[in-house]
C-alpha cells in the first residue's frame, strides 16, 4: 500500500488493536514510533515482534516513553523519529479507553475526555509540526460506531467517541490545502480476549478482527489514499 520506507507513529500501539497495526506497518517495510506510558509493555511488543523490529542500532519499531496526553513528551517523542528516520509520514491515533458512567457522572466524562480526546488532539498537535513544514501526512483516529447513540452508562464514551469525529472533520478542512489528510475510522466490536470474556455468549466471529482494522489505516495512511479526508468509515465486520 506504498508505506515502505515510510514512517508512522501509533499511539496505543501495545493494545490489541494497536499490536496488529504496528505489525501491519513493519510486515508492509515501514518504520514505527510507539509512544508508550508503560515502558515494560513497550518492551514486551519489541520481543514479541522478533526480528521485524529491528536492532537497538538500526529499529524498525521505536519505543519511545511518552504519554500521548503530555505535549512536551509527544513533542520530544516526534524529534526522535525526526532524528532517527528524518521523515514522519503517518499517526495513528489508537490510544483510548471504555468506561462506563451515568449521564450526572462528571468525572467519567472528563476521564473519557481524557482518554479518548485529548490523547488524539495532543499527538496530532505535535506530529502535524512536522507534517506542515512538509506538506504532506495522513492522519487516523479511532472512533466507534457504536457510539453513535448514547446509552444510560456510556455517556461519556459516547460523547469523547463522537467528538473524535467533529475533530476529524474540522482537522481535515483545515489542512485540506495542505497535502494532509483526516480521516477515523468506526469499528463495531473489536475481537479481542476483553470482550470475549464481557460477552462469552456473542458469536464473536462476526465481530471484526484487528487485522481487518489494520489494512483500512493502512490505506488510509498510504500515498494511495490522497482523494480521501475527512471522513468517518466503518469498519463492522460481519454483524
Amino acid at each position: 500500500m506504498g508505506v515502505e520506507g515510510r514512517s508512522a507513529v501509533v499511539s496505543g500501539g501495545t493494545g490489541v488493536l494497536g499490536r496488529a497495526v504496528v505489525r501491519a506497518y513493519l510486515e508492509a517495510g515501514a518504520h514505527v514510533a510507539a509512544p508508550v506510558r508503560d515502558r515494560a509493555k513497550g518492551d514486551a511488543l519489541r520481543a514479541e515482534l522478533g526480528d521485524l523490529a529491528g536492532t537497538d542500532d538500526d529499529p524498525r519499531l521505536l519505543v519511545v516513553e511518552a504519554d500521548p496526553a503530555d505535549r512536551a513528551a509527544m513533542d520530544a517523542a516526534v524529534e526522535e523519529v525526526i532524528r532517527r528516520w528524518g521523515r514522519l509520514d503517518a499517526l495513528a491515533n489508537l490510544a483510548g479507553g471504555y468506561d462506563r458512567g451515568a449521564p450526572w457522572d462528571l468525572e467519567a466524562m472528563e476521564r473519557q475526555w481524557s482518554a479518548n480526546v485529548r490523547t488524539a488532539v495532543t499527538a496530532t498537535t505535535a506530529c502535524l509540526r512536522p507534517m506542515r513544514a512538509r506538506g504532506y501526512g495522513r492522519i487516523v483516529s479511532v472512533g466507534s460506531f457504536g457510539a453513535a447513540r448514547g446509552g444510560a452508562d456510556t455517556t461519556g464514551y459516547a460523547m469523547s467517541k463522537t467528538a473524535v469525529v467533529r475533530w476529524t472533520e474540522s482537522l481535515a478542512a483545515a489542512l485540506k490545502d495542505e497535502g494532509i489528510t483526516a480521516n477515523v475510522i468506526l469499528p463495531s466490536i473489536i475481537d479481542h480476549p476483553v470482550n470475549r470474556e464481557r460477552m462469552p455468549k456473542a458469536d464473536a466471529a462476526k465481530w471484526v478482527r484487528p487485522e481487518e482494522i489494520a489494512a483500512v489505516i493502512l490505506f488510509l495512511t498510504s500515498p494511495e489514499a490522497s482523494g480521501v479526508t475527512g471522513a468517518a468509515i466503518p469498519v463492522l465486520g460481519r454483524v
